[in-house]
């Protein structure tokens, strides 16, 4: 871009150069000086048109260098003075006209370029007002498409995030902390989001899942509680949202630019750790999207708990080899805790005991592998059954598996031990091929008002059982 003064002094240089070369054609005509006496004089046609086009300040400096060589003698036998007085005498009554012609002719040009720079601020005015319009367009456009999603989907995401909070019951904590973190991302369309745990040994945060990671983001996989946004959600037990950085300056200090949206995890007794959105599209961040996250983390505290639970009780204990299901005494001890949690929190639980006659006769026939392989399959259908919130242990005998399902009261378990038997009964077991017969026996107990010991809640179900045996 050429810089204003750069044009000014090209438009003086030109204007002296014009003048300088009027003066030596003037060389050739020396007895008409300054061309006064000719009926148009280029020096004042020059004025006037330079005037026109730049504007008068330029059109007095044409006729002021015009002037200054005409003060110049052509005739060098003329003494200067009578030279000077010839000039004045043929000159005396056009200057002031062409004076003020220049005058005349820069206001019209004034005000031509008034307009035209008028015109051009109206334009940008416009062209401004199109672009934020264009721009408020799109926004409303992106809302309104949302918007319409929202609504459209709707009825099919109550229906996937019931299926999603069902299939987080699990009794392995990763397959229930990856289950919640795809449901994060199909609901708030994040492009990376995390779990992290709180660790008591270190007193750190550590990350434990994560979507839409890449090689950089595995670099921070602790944090600090005290000095990171994901701590002070887990010391404060409170939601962070990016838009908090504008009004407390504590959480500026700490932020990595790695926290969007940020949830405590709560189990029923403390906070278990945060889940945290690091990326996601604009439209999508929004209050509609942070309440149904809330409400979603609220639902996952119970799957959480229930694997971190099902995970401490085995963690130091060996499992069966053939169905990797913990042990009877496992179960006794996982009960105990049950009871005192359902005393503490007025719940309730049920246990059953599911037994598969001629076991032996079976295994005999086809097998350990193959008997296990079918039994863990009939366990499947059972799991799928209760909506993925049955444990499984096994029991005093290799043909007996224990189940513990909670929120569910005598009644409530009654119904599910028909249910059951409708579903084994009805399914077509097959091994090679060959069709296979299962004749199983349920018995079951519910942990209610009255105060109960894990061993006698177990000797309840065991009595149904052997009473249907006589």
């Amino acid at each position: 871009m050429i810089s204003e003064r750069t044009k000014v002094f090209r438009k003086i240089t030109e204007l002296f150069f014009l003048s300088l070369f009027l003066y030596f054609i003037n060389w050739f005509f020396p007895e008409n000086p300054g061309y006064f006496q000719s009926s148009l004089n280029p020096y004042y046609l020059i004025a006037a048109l330079i005037s026109a086009y730049y504007g008068r300040n330029y059109g007095y400096l044409s006729l002021g260098f015009s002037l200054v060589f005409i003060l110049i003698p052509i005739i060098t036998e003329f003494v200067i003075t009578t030279y000077w007085k010839t000039l004045w005498d043929l000159a005396n009554f056009q200057i002031p006209v062409i004076l003020i012609l220049i005058y005349l002719l820069g206001m019209i040009h004034h005000s031509f370029v008034s307009q035209i720079k008028n015109q051009r601020l109206y334009m940008k005015k416009v062209s401004l007002d199109k672009n934020k319009l264009q721009k408020e367009l799109s926004s409303v456009s992106s809302v309104n498409r949302e918007l319409e999603e929202r609504v459209l989907r709707q009825q099919d995401s109550v229906t996937a995030l019931y299926t999603q909070v069902k299939a987080m019951h699990s009794q392995n904590l990763s397959k229930t902390l990856g289950v919640l973190i795809s449901t994060v991302q199909k609901f708030s369309w994040a492009e990376k989001a995390s779990i992290w745990e709180y660790e008591k040994e270190s007193k750190q945060l550590v990350m434990v899942a994560n979507v839409g990671w890449d090689s950089d983001d595995v670099l921070n996989t602790i944090e600090s509680v005290d000095s990171s946004i994901n701590g002070w959600v887990f010391r404060n037990d409170r939601i962070f949202s990016v838009r908090m950085l504008l009004e407390y300056e504590n959480l500026s200090v700490m932020d990595n630019e790695r926290n969007i949206l940020t949830f405590p995890i709560n189990l029923s007794n403390s906070i278990w750790g945060v889940l945290n959105i690091e990326a996601m599209p604009f439209p999508k961040y929004n209050l509609y999207t942070e309440k149904l996250l809330a409400i979603l983390i609220d639902l996952a505290g119970t799957a959480i708990e229930r694997a971190v639970d099902y995970e401490a009780l085995i963690e130091y204990n060996e499992v069966n080899p053939d169905t990797n299901l913990p042990s009877v005494s496992q179960l006794f001890t996982f009960i105990e805790n049950e009871i005192k949690k359902s005393s503490e929190n007025q719940s309730v639980f049920s246990v059953i005991i599911l037994e598969l006659t001629e076991f032996d006769d079976l295994i005999k026939l086809y097998g350990d592998k193959r008997i296990y392989k079918l039994l863990l399959l009939m366990l499947d259908k059972l799991h799928s059954l209760s909506g993925s919130m049955v444990d499984f242990f096994h029991y005093k005998e290799k043909n007996q598996i224990a189940m513990y399902y909670p929120n569910i009261d005598y009644d409530g378990a009654s119904l599910f031990c028909l249910e059951s038997l409708g579903v084994i009964n009805s399914y077509n077991w097959t091994i090679n091929d060959n069709k296979v017969l299962l004749d199983v026996i349920l018995g079951y107990s519910s942990v209610g008002s009255e105060d109960i010991n894990a061993e006698d809640l177990l000797n309840l179900a065991e009595n149904l059982i052997e009473m249907q045996k006589v």
